[in-house]
């Protein structure tokens, strides 16, 4: 019975958007976002360019990013298949 509430707890905890790499912040500093323009080579958004090679696809179909103040360690994109 403890065990089942302690797994249930932990549940609770566990962040929303869990599929975010580690490499990408391990979900410390991950965070949908809606204000992303694709522009040549890459995407910009928040007056940051990210070029396209940091870009991923998105397993929710919404943008997201991984940063920290101007430094952009991931980017998820919409992808077209």
């Amino acid at each position: 019975m403890k065990v089942a509430l302690v797994v249930a707890a932990l549940s609770l905890v566990q962040p929303v958007h869990s599929w975010y790499p580690f490499e990408c912040c391990s979900d410390q500093d991950c965070e949908p976002i809606s204000d992303a323009v694709e522009v040549p080579g890459g995407y910009q958004t928040h007056g940051i360019f990210v070029p396209m090679a940091k870009v991923r696809p998105s397993q929710d179909g919404r943008y997201h990013w991984c940063h920290r103040g101007g430094t952009v360690f991931c980017f998820f994109a919409p992808l077209a298949g």
